[in-house]
């Protein structure tokens, strides 16, 4: 995987929403596995990978994940604190409003990549979700490598 493009994808996409904490998992053995995540003030990028590590996140015990993996399309959660459907991840990793946007492979989801208000709401606007859509689908050849 090239993270040069990876980071550079997360640029666009923090220029796009203004939001700072965006990451990338990979789907594997029915859970997610992180891979790189920027703005890691309060948590380094190996401390991240070692809280997922303590604390997977399985696709089957998620519903927001199961209902992506079901029906692949950009999935966000305004205000996660009052939103039934979120997991208890959320919560974990100080999360207050998140879009989830699902890499695709042959029509099946291969990995997610998060863009994750952190510290306070942001409303992800119809523009938004679709453009971070078009621009996810635009680097689709660094997620294959």
């Amino acid at each position: 995987m090239d993270l040069q493009q990876l980071r550079e994808l997360f640029g666009r996409l923090e220029k796009l929403t203004g939001v700072r904490d965006i990451a990338y998992h990979r789907i594997e053995g029915g859970r997610l596995n992180p891979v790189l995540k920027t703005h890691t003030d309060i948590l380094g990028v190996e401390k991240w990978k070692s809280v997922h590590a303590q604390n997977p996140v399985y696709i089957e015990r998620d519903r927001l994940l199961r209902e992506l993996v079901r029906d692949p399309r950009p999935i966000t959660v305004q205000d996660v604190k009052n939103d039934p459907r979120s997991a208890e991840e959320f919560f974990l990793f100080g999360i207050d409003s998140i879009l989830i946007l699902p890499v695709t492979e042959n029509a099946a989801v291969k990995g997610i990549v998060v863009v994750a208000s952190i510290g306070q709401l942001h409303e992800f606007t119809d523009e938004e979700v679709r453009e971070a859509q078009r621009l996810v689908e635009g680097y689709r050849e660094i997620f294959r490598a």
